[in-house]
């Protein structure tokens, strides 16, 4: 579903990934670890063509995406949806009208069809109680279910989800974390940056560390955790455990 393959990103003379390799098979869930800075959230954000890479290429669901062709980057932005750590709904609209946004003026969809749409993706998230609320009214777990609704609206292959859970209080981290399992146990392909450890270690099929801005280790969330190989893993969930 994703094939990343000799990814470079620089900002500058900072270079930020180096020569990453990756995939991601049809269904698979790739929870991404490590430090901060150490390149999760740029690589993830390169995966949805939010950020270009310097060279190398980047496939999804069959399509490479060009730095000079917009047009194959929107497509690919098609078939990914991104969850944000700091939500990034649209504070003029309802929950509701937030979900069916993107289905009214991308997929250009007559709008009871798309309220009908995104009911359903409410109901899905447990949050159908709350559609005709706007985001300052929502808890931030209310927030990020939302924002995971309004990406599932456009039907991704892939969901790409970004720190889900830092923003929130501890007591709202798990309802987020148990719709992701959802999604996991429906066949979701997904790839996620997160620090909660226990979460990556219960819902990935691949754990893949990064240091420096290459994958240092990829491996089941039992070998990562219960055997890693590198020392800079080693030191890494030595200061987090």
């Amino acid at each position: 579903m994703i094939s990343v393959r000799n990814a470079v990103k620089t900002f500058g003379t900072k270079t930020v990934i180096q020569n990453v390799d990756l995939d991601v098979k049809n269904g698979e869930v790739v929870v991404l670890i490590g430090r901060s800075g150490s390149g999760k959230t740029t690589l993830l954000r390169m995966l949805n063509a939010l950020e270009l890479p310097t060279s190398g290429t980047i496939t999804v669901d069959g399509l490479t995406y060009k730095n000079d062709d917009r047009k194959s980057q929107i497509a690919v932005r098609q078939k990914s949806g991104m969850v944000f750590q700091n939500f990034q709904l649209f504070p003029h609209m309802t929950a509701l009208e937030n979900v069916m946004e993107g289905l009214v003026q991308v997929k250009k969809m007559k709008k009871s069809e798309a309220e009908q749409i995104a009911l359903n993706l409410l109901q899905k998230v447990d949050l159908l109680h709350v559609k005709d609320q706007y985001p300052v009214s929502l808890s931030g777990g209310q927030q990020q279910r939302v924002g995971i609704a309004r990406a599932l609206a456009m039907n991704p292959k892939v969901m790409l989800f970004d720190e889900p859970t830092s923003a929130l209080d501890p007591e709202l981290v798990q309802d987020v974390l148990n719709v992701i399992k959802d999604l996991r146990d429906e066949g979701m392909t997904m790839v996620i940056v997160t620090h909660e450890m226990n979460f990556a270690k219960n819902v990935a099929d691949k754990v893949a560390f990064i240091h420096n801005g290459h994958i240092e280790e990829i491996d089941t969330p039992e070998r990562i955790f219960n055997a890693p190989q590198s020392e800079h893993l080693k030191k890494f969930l030595n200061v987090i455990a």
